[in-house]
This record gives C-alpha cells, structure tokens and sequence, in this order.
C-alpha cells in the first residue's frame, strides 16, 4: 500500500514545489486573531523522503499537541483513499496517440536508461510512471525506506487520537493530476537535462534546513508544466481551501500540513489568509 501512496504524493512533492518570492525561513506558521478563540497552524510539507533524511520538526510536535485535530490534502492512509488510488492506476491505451513516433522512441530511451521498461504504460497510468521516476529521484535504499510526512505526522502521540480532516478528496487530486499532465509533459521531463537525483538531493536538503529561499532557487526552473496548469495545481486549489479553512477554524484548531508549495506567493496560503484578516507569524524553533 505504500508504494501506491508514495506514488501519488511525489507527483505533487517533486514537480510542482515551485516558490514564487522569497519569505521567512520557516515551514511553521501560527494563524492567530480575526476572532479566533485558539491558534491554528499551517505546516509545508515534502510529501516524502528516504529514511536517513526524514525528521519533524520539535516545534511541529508541540503544535500538533496544542492543537485539537490535523488536517491534511488527503489522507491516503485511510483505507477507502487507498482503495481508490489502488483503481486509478490503470493504463491509458491512446495516452501517447498525439506524439511522434521519434518521441515515443525517445521517451523509451529515457525509461531504459532509468532502469524502467517502456511496458510499463501497458500496466499503470503515465502518472504512476513519472511518479515512480520521481520516487528513483529520491534515491532511497529501497521502497520500504520511504517515509511519507503526513502518515507520520498522523502516527506522532501528539496527534495520534486526534480527528484527521481532509480539505479535499482523493478522486479529486487524482482526477486533476490525471488532467493536467499531458504526453508532450511526459516527454519534455524526460527529454530534459535536469539531473534529478542532484536537484531532489538539494532540494531535500533545503527543505530539512527550512531555507525557503535555496528551494526557490532550486526549483524555480525544473516544474515543467505551463503557467496555467501550475495555476490550476496550485493557486486554484488554496482558494478552494481558503473556502473550508476559516469554517473549520471556528470549531477546532488545528495544524493544516499542506504541500510547502501551497503555502507562499501572492496567491499563497499565508498571503490568503492575511487577506482574510488572519494574522500569520512564522514561528521558530
């Protein structure tokens, strides 16, 4: 189960972790004020890493403990998340019909020299493919090395008992990536120069340092997705939460644990809530 769950996450980790301006080094935001009766938090995920890189933050523990319930995008621990992701992995039989056969000889190329066979769009989705490409990124020891930040904050005693809730549903992020990720995407990625195990190694490196700015250094140029459908991935998806969030924050508090993508830039979740009238303070550890 946790290979499908990792696959899904990463997709959202790796490709689309793109900063528009620099802000405060920290993944841990308190949202205060606009007649909050407790503090709630927003923490900024990497939806996953190897073993030897993975921590949580102390300050992210006492959050959790301060605080009456987590929420997350989706939680695929949930055994009925796990089953859909499970059913959407099938293969699309016209996925590459629009390229050329010189780009589908290319794209073979490029899985063979990844050590993965072209047979596998004959087996599983093209996001699965890419996303198991970006899992190789990571360069852990073996799939069972992976950690994956939302299970283990679910897992932590802080937060163990509390009630999970989810801003939005597992059909829901699976059917937008599915959308959004094209043939052509799949071969520009892999046509690419980018080495990705040196970018993800930098960039996990960057995340576990909280150094906002190096991730936006890092990563700035390797999204391959165009304006609007990283618009569609990321800016359409914070207002729709923004519509759920100050709802939820009346009854409970909570620590929102989001992809770190989601949290900064004009159209940010923190700009958002300030918007809002929120108050939202990077908090140190």
């Amino acid at each position: 189960m946790i290979k499908i769950q990792a696959i899904f996450l990463t997709f959202t980790a790796l490709f689309f972790y793109v900063f528009t301006s620099a802000q405060e080094n920290s993944l841990l935001w308190k949202i205060s004020g606009n007649g909050l009766e407790k503090d709630s938090y927003l923490f900024g995920t990497l939806h996953m890493s190897c073993g030897e890189d993975f921590r949580i933050p102390e300050k992210v523990k006492t959050a959790l403990g301060a605080t009456d319930a987590l929420a997350v995008e989706v939680d695929v621990t949930d055994p009925k998340n796990a089953a859909l992701l499970q059913s959407k992995i099938a293969p699309k039989p016209h996925f590459f019909d629009s390229l050329s056969a010189e780009k589908k000889k290319a794209i073979d190329s490029a899985l063979i020299a990844n050590e993965i066979p072209p047979a596998i769009f004959d087996q599983v989705s093209p996001t699965v493919a890419i996303s198991l490409l970006a899992i190789k990124g990571f360069d852990c020891p073996s799939m069972q090395d992976i950690k994956m930040m939302e299970h283990e904050l679910k897992n932590l005693p802080e937060s163990k008992e509390k009630p999970i809730a989810e801003l939005e549903s597992a059909t829901f992020q699976i059917d937008l990536l599915d959308s959004l990720f094209s043939a052509e995407d799949l071969y520009s990625y892999l046509t690419s120069s980018m080495d990705t195990k040196a970018v993800t190694k930098n960039l996990v490196k960057a995340y576990f340092s909280e150094n906002l700015q190096e991730i936006e250094k890092i990563t700035m140029n390797t999204a391959f997705l165009s304006g609007p459908k990283q618009e569609q991935l990321l800016d359409t998806r914070n207002q729709a939460w923004m519509q759920k969030m100050p709802g939820m924050m009346k009854g409970k508090s909570y620590v929102f644990a989001v992809g770190a993508a989601h949290l900064v830039g004009k159209n940010g979740v923190i700009q958002l809530l300030r918007d809002s009238g929120y108050t939202v303070t990077a908090v140190s550890e």
